[in-house]
């Protein structure tokens, strides 16, 4: 998504409808019956046992996941982050198609074909995701110098690897993924044998990793919850798909009763302001981790499903500091996507049919190849592949009290009134919860809710209500002045927004927005 996107996205467009014409393209939009599958059961972990910590990080994932220990696997390879062309197919392709192979993985019979680029020998395999533990490399460098946009031979080791059950197959450029838009979850989808559902453990370091297998398995036992937020770029032209995607995402939230930010400014959400809670998170598009997320102490919601786009956001994974995917996870995310090498827009993850498929209880790493177009490609998968993060339904945590309780709420209320027509009668139930409760926070989600349909005058009144409840020079006193000065702002009352701002001069953020203002 470099300047050169723009001059090849009609070409990289024109190659997906070509590809992907044969697809069944009716979305998932009921809930996948997963509970009847037991994915772990089907779950290969492959480890370095040469690079420090992969064999202790690939027992403790086996350990919480109840994965048996002849399905860990050692792959003696490379210890650095890039790996050439042919080390991969000597050093782990081929190796491993061997130990399939020998250990009656799979079943391979006749060459059929799966789609006019792939072809595949197995019939069926025992093992249909892989996780790969920290220690495995993660770039495969480019073997053909100045090659054609969009006709690059570089790319993800895990995004090579979902195609370890293919025969050879055409390089340069991206395979068409046969699971992208499937209309049946991936362990009733028996048209493309072969595939693999590839994710990474993997991060800064072994204690962030540890991390992220903890809280996916005690997120998905308890039910994420929390806010959103969106972070939209206001490009347009050939980035126009970005964009929708995000308000697509926004949409999604909105009708799944999960309350929402969006920050509809060009520039990043702007350093220290307020996001508490966050779960989950998509926005573009810098190079590095900038804004809001700059802030080391800053700390997402347990079990955060995070992203933020970029071509190189996932090019030095292990680094705390360099691009995205790796600064994330050090701020607590549980799982991100992100790209080793340039993408090109039209063939990285579908944001909206990513959180979809999340939404409607599906894997993480089976919602993030259902939404990738392409195959042999630039996209990895840091997470659990496993996690579950809306196996319990939304609102499922009415046992709990505080914030929990109130999200729970919101939901229940939000999703009995999803018309239109039914805004009225949604928000004074809203407040009448709110005033029972004495829950100044449901009112704030009521404001964020008005906002996000466009009433911006409706929701710095109600944002203002809820500050007057807080505590006096509280954080979330100040968070809501905040909020409802940016509503002003929209509302184009600047003086008034002015005034809101002057009873919080002692936060970080006002200076900032004051300048805006003026």
């Amino acid at each position: 998504m470099t300047d050169s996107f723009s001059a090849i996205h009609t070409c990289i467009r024109t190659l997906l409808r070509r590809h992907l014409a044969c697809l069944i393209l009716v979305l998932p939009f009921h809930v996948l019956a997963q509970d009847d599958w037991n994915p772990a059961s089907e779950t290969l972990v492959i480890f370095n046992p040469d690079f420090p910590g992969s064999e202790a990080l690939a027992k403790h994932y086996a350990a919480a996941r109840q994965i048996p220990a002849e399905r860990l696997l050692p792959l003696p390879c490379s210890n650095t982050d890039d790996i050439t062309r042919s080390d991969f197919n000597t050093q782990i392709r081929e190796p491993l198609r061997k130990q399939f192979e020998k250990n009656n993985w799979w079943k391979t019979g006749d060459k059929q074909a799966i789609n006019d680029a792939l072809t595949t020998r197995v019939k069926s395999s025992q093992i249909r995701i892989i996780a790969l533990i920290r220690g495995i490399p993660f770039r495969i460098l480019r073997q053909t110098p100045n090659p054609a946009a969009g006709k690059e031979d570089e790319a993800s080791v895990d995004s090579e690897l979902a195609l370890l059950g293919m025969e050879p197959y055409a390089l340069p450029a991206f395979s068409p993924n046969p699971f992208f838009k499937s209309d049946l979850p991936f362990h009733l989808n028996d048209s493309s044998p072969g595939l693999f559902l590839i994710s990474r453990l993997d991060g800064p370091d072994d204690a962030t990793v540890k991390r992220m297998i903890d809280d996916a398995i005690k997120i998905e036992n308890e039910g994420l919850t929390g806010r959103a937020v969106i972070d939209l770029a206001l490009k347009d032209d050939s980035y126009e798909q970005g964009e929708e995607w995000l308000r697509q995402c926004a949409t999604l939230y909105r009708k799944n009763g999960i309350p929402l930010y969006v920050d509809r400014s060009s520039n990043l959400i702007p350093a220290h302001w307020p996001l508490p809670d966050t779960a989950l998170y998509f926005g573009w598009y810098q190079d590095r981790v900038s804004g809001v997320f700059e802030d080391p102490s800053f700390r997402f919601a347990p079990g955060a499903v995070v992203c933020h786009l970029h071509s190189f956001s996932a090019a030095h994974l292990r680094s705390g500091t360099e691009h995205w995917t790796g600064p994330l996870l050090l701020r607590g995310a549980a799982a991100t996507l992100g790209n080793v090498w340039e993408p090109y827009l039209a063939v990285t993850c579908y944001f909206d049919l990513f959180n979809q498929l999340l939404l409607s209880g599906a894997t993480l790493a089976e919602a993030a190849w259902f939404a990738s177009p392409g195959l042999s490609w630039m996209q990895v998968v840091l997470g659990d592949p496993l996690y579950r993060p809306f196996k319990k339904p939304l609102g499922s945590r009415l046992g709990t009290e505080g914030r929990s309780r109130d999200y729970a709420l919101y939901h229940g209320l939000v999703t009995a009134y999803p018309n239109e027509s039914d805004a009225p009668k949604l928000k004074n139930k809203l407040l009448q919860l709110a005033d029972k409760r004495q829950s100044p926070h449901l009112i704030e989600l009521l404001g964020l809710l008005s906002g996000q349909t466009g009433d911006a005058l409706e929701s710095a009144n109600l944002l203002d209500h809820a500050a007057c409840l807080y505590p006096a020079h509280s954080p979330d006193q100040q968070r809501t002045r905040l909020y409802q000065a940016e509503a002003l702002r929209t509302h184009r009352d600047f003086k008034a927004a002015i005034e809101a701002l002057k009873s919080i001069p002692e936060h970080p953020a006002t200076g900032p927005l004051l300048e805006k203002l003026k």
